[in-house]
């Protein structure tokens, strides 16, 4: 990426590559893993539209080179890199610092947010000139959204003693984060993880 620091805020997708097997374990319990391998394409897609949109720089950030879908987010107009880090809160802090070394500002989101809209994102960036870090909390105990203006505060294991993926996650994450901030955080949205979550995205419209 080429851009100055401070143009604008960086967007960062943080995306497993598509694999039977490997994506939306919980879909494919009830599902079948073709069919949750479907769901988690169809996320990404979605989530790579909103990105393109962005007024802002864009990365699209795999846990592994995958052509399909690095030829799909550049033809969106996205740039491809790649998570660093043993587990998943080390390759956040990673991909902080890494953004906030190019930006002002960074939004981190992942690809399962079927409600994300630019306008929350837009709400997100603006949050950020007012606190260094804003979380977007989701109904599950997690978090969709995770945002920072502060390049020092992500040179440090914040996420050490997280539990990612359990219904305690933000509640561990604003924890953590409580000694060197006081986050802000957005209205709740919801992930897709389960079969019902599925449905849900799909009577609202949001996937067809």
């Amino acid at each position: 990426m080429t851009r100055d620091k401070g143009e604008s805020t960086l967007l960062l997708v943080f995306a497993k590559a598509p694999e039977p097997g490997q994506v939306k374990t919980r879909l494919a319990a009830s599902l079948g893993e073709n069919a949750a391998l479907a769901a988690h394409q169809a996320l990404l897609d979605r989530t790579l539209c909103l990105a393109a949109a962005f007024p802002g720089p864009a990365v699209l950030m795999l846990n592994r080179a995958e052509a399909a879908t690095e030829r799909r987010a550049r033809e969106l107009g996205l740039d491809i890199d790649y998570q660093q880090g043993a587990d998943l809160g080390e390759r956040m802090e990673r991909a902080m610092a890494w953004g906030l070394a190019r930006a002002d500002r960074v939004l981190l989101v992942g690809s399962d947010c079927p409600a994300m809209s630019p306008d929350y994102l837009r709400e997100a960036a603006d949050t950020l000139g007012q606190a260094p870090v804003v979380l977007g909390p989701s109904e599950d105990g997690g978090f969709v959204l995770l945002g920072g203006s502060d390049a020092a505060l992500w040179r440090q294991p914040l996420f050490r003693h997280v539990a990612m993926s359990t219904d305690h996650t933000l509640a561990d994450t604003l924890a953590a984060l409580s000694a060197h901030c006081q986050p802000r955080l957005l209205p709740m949205l919801w992930d897709v993880d389960y079969p019902k979550d599925l449905e849900r995205a799909r009577l609202l419209g949001l996937l067809s």
